[in-house]
């Protein structure tokens, strides 16, 4: 799983990248500080449990992924078997690149973690 979070840093604009289980644990990141990857993938799998909530409620189906826009970049999740996939950008990097690399990720973590 290492190798997959690895992998997605590599493009360019993509400042980190994790990969979280929807109670939050970490099972993967590129995050140097250890405590910033927890907090971040802690508060990844709410906020995508939130979402998911509002999209069920409103009724347009379980959510498959969300943008977060900030200032400064940007946060995706994406979700994988019970997983959470989540990458930092920095502003102005080619999304539609990132979302394409996160569902190539996605379906490694799929063909390697069996349910």
């Amino acid at each position: 799983m290492r190798r997959i979070v690895e992998d997605l840093i590599r493009v360019d604009g993509v400042i980190g990248s994790l990969l979280v289980g929807k109670d939050g644990l970490v099972v993967a990141s590129t995050l140097l500080d250890e405590e910033d990857a927890e907090i971040l993938g802690a508060m990844s799998a709410a906020v995508f449990g939130e979402i998911d909530k509002a999209t069920r409620r409103i009724g347009v189906g379980t959510l498959i992924d969300s943008i977060i826009d900030a200032k400064d970049g940007s946060i995706l999740l994406l979700e994988s078997k019970e997983l959470i996939l989540v990458v930092i950008t920095r502003r102005g990097v080619n999304l539609g690149l990132v979302k394409m690399e996160m569902r190539r990720a996605a379906k490694r973590i799929s063909e390697a973690v069996p349910i």
